[in-house]
C-alpha cells in the first residue's frame, strides 16, 4: 500500500490539529455509551460523559483520511455523470 503524507514544521502542527478539531467539532468530553439514566449521574461510577477515547491527532488524522477519501468519490461521481450519454429526446409536436 502507497503512502501518501505531508510535512507540517514542528512549530505548525499543534495549529494544524487544533483547527481541524475545531473546523470538525472534536469534544474531549463524549455520551457515556454506559450512561444508566435510571440512576442517579456519579462520576466514578454512572458518569453521563466520559473523556473522549480518541485523541485530538488521531481525530484530526481519521478527518483528514475522511477528506481525501469523499473527495475522491466526489469528483469520480461527477466525471461519471459527466460521461452518461445524454438520450436524444423524443418527437412531441403540438398537433394543432
Amino acid at each position: 500500500m502507497a503512502v501518501f503524507s505531508v510535512n507540517i514544521s514542528d512549530q505548525d502542527v499543534g495549529r494544524v490539529i487544533t483547527a481541524i478539531c475545531g473546523n470538525y467539532g472534536y469534544q474531549s468530553q463524549i455520551e457515556n455509551p454506559n450512561f444508566n439514566p435510571s440512576i442517579s449521574i456519579d462520576a466514578q461510577t454512572n458518569p453521563e460523559f466520559i473523556d473522549n477515547p480518541e485523541s485530538e491527532s488521531q481525530f484530526a488524522n481519521r478527518k483528514t483520511r475522511d477528506f481525501l477519501m469523499q473527495n475522491t468519490v466526489a469528483y469520480e461521481l461527477k466525471i461519471e455523470r459527466e460521461n452518461v450519454p445524454q438520450p436524444t429526446p423524443p418527437d412531441i409536436t403540438d398537433p394543432n
